[in-house]
């Protein structure tokens, strides 16, 4: 009696995760993922692709929006089927997945945009924030300053756990607590302890260092692993803020 009563809860669970997953299984077909990787000069380059149509290229829409004033000042499109060896290496299909659009940056009055991309009425992960000349800033402690772009930047991110801090937890070289969007660590050689740094709209300051961050790279301090595994590693322009 026990062996059948069992029996019936198995079958009766497998019952309902064939029930479940049927139902999941149209729901997430079609989806369009894909990611927008760098702004570099007038060049915005990234990927998308239908999961459900692997075989044909998406057509993706990026937007521009000034930040100032909160309005679209243009919208470009560009169908994703450029050859991209590493998305063959992460098994998405063919590969026939990139896309790039010419923003014509010299055209836009000094400020800073927000840069997003849309494929099949969804939009892509990592939009990134681009400055146009000189921008007037103000840092979390009141101060004004002006933006320089460093150059497009390898981004990572860490957290107080063990496995990113190395025991460290929260204290930094520095001296300082590290604490979430305040906090970045950089290789003092190209960017120096103590300087404003503004990545993708957000003000950091240098007051870190780690092993594995040598020449353009800069990890970001978050609060816990989700959040750093969640960022993963991405390029961004990175600007000193002076």
């Amino acid at each position: 009696m026990k062996r059948l009563k069992r029996n019936q809860l198995f079958f009766g669970t497998l019952l309902m995760m064939t029930f479940l997953l049927g139902t999941a299984v149209p729901a997430l077909a079609g989806q369009t993922p894909g990611v927008l990787d760098c702004v570099e000069g007038d060049s915005v380059r990234g990927w998308a692709w239908n999961s459900s149509d692997p075989a044909s290229a998406v057509e993706v829409k990026v937007t521009v929006t000034n930040q100032a004033t909160g309005q679209t000042e243009a919208e470009y499109t560009a169908p994703a089927d450029d050859y991209r060896e590493d998305l063959v290496r992460k098994g998405t299909g063919t590969g026939n997945y990139g896309f790039e659009v010419i923003v014509p940056w010299e055209s836009y009055e000094d400020g800073s945009y927000l840069v997003e991309a849309y494929a099949s009425g969804m939009k892509l992960s990592s939009p990134k924030v681009h400055s146009v000349g000189d921008m007037q800033v103000m840092s979390s402690d009141g101060s004004a300053g002006t933006l320089r772009s460093l150059g497009i930047f390898k981004t990572t991110g860490y957290c107080p756990c063990s496995a990113c801090s190395e025991g460290w937890g929260r204290h930094t070289s520095t001296g300082a607590i590290a604490s979430a969007n305040h906090t970045i660590a950089v290789d003092p050689r190209v960017i120096p302890y103590g300087s404003k740094i503004m990545i993708n709209g957000v003000i950091y300051t240098a007051e870190d260092r780690g092993g594995a961050v040598k020449g353009n790279h800069v990890d970001i301090f978050f609060n816990t692993h989700g959040e750093t595994r969640a960022y993963g590693t991405r390029s961004a322009e990175v600007f000193l803020v002076q």
